[in-house]
């Protein structure tokens, strides 16, 4: 099974859209949105996406002052994920 289906499968049985996803640089939190036109076999798209620097995160200083309305991540820059 693919990385995005086994990514959609496990969205399925949380039974959640909401989504926090670690980079090597990032803390990513926000909700997957399914988009005909967007690349669905490649990237995650998001929506409502609050973006913190993972060095941040662990120090407990993550500002969440940075949002975007929209966000495509990379599914090969993916190292974990959790549905909330």
């Amino acid at each position: 099974m693919n990385r995005i289906k086994t990514f959609k499968m496990i969205m399925e049985k949380s039974e959640s859209n909401r989504v926090v996803i670690l980079t090597n640089h990032y803390q990513i939190i926000g909700n997957v949105y399914e988009c005909d036109e967007c690349n669905k076999d490649e990237y995650i798209n998001l929506t409502n996406v609050k973006l913190c620097n993972i060095n941040d995160v662990y120090e407990g200083i993550c500002e969440s002052d940075t949002n975007y309305d929209w966000l495509h991540i990379n599914l090969d820059k993916v190292v974990a994920y959790s549905f909330i």
